[in-house]
């Protein structure tokens, strides 16, 4: 589902929910409140395919290329020496 957005305010989906409810069989509709998008509307067959994808396990071949080198290039975070420590202490214990 690539296409853009639509963003619309809670008071005015209220007004014409049927309009905007047939607008997400198209392409998901934001509602925001207090000019924050709390929500989004998309179609029951794109969040069931979302839900799939969350517990599906990609493999290395199923990355992209920007993906791929975010991964290569990833350092580890300012704690990560003092955890590994802390691990290793641990199991010499």
């Amino acid at each position: 589902m690539a296409k853009s957005m639509e963003v619309v305010p809670s008071g005015e989906l209220q007004k014409q929910f049927g309009r905007y409810s047939d607008e997400a069989m198209i392409r998901p509709v934001g509602v925001s409140r207090n000019g924050r998008v709390r929500f989004v509307m998309v179609p029951v067959d794109e969040y069931e395919r979302l839900r799939r994808r969350e517990r599906v396990a990609l493999g290395v071949e199923e990355l992209d290329d920007e993906t791929l080198e975010a991964l290569r290039t990833t350092e580890p975070g300012p704690g990560s020496k003092e955890a590994e420590a802390r691990l290793q202490a641990a199991a010499a214990g």
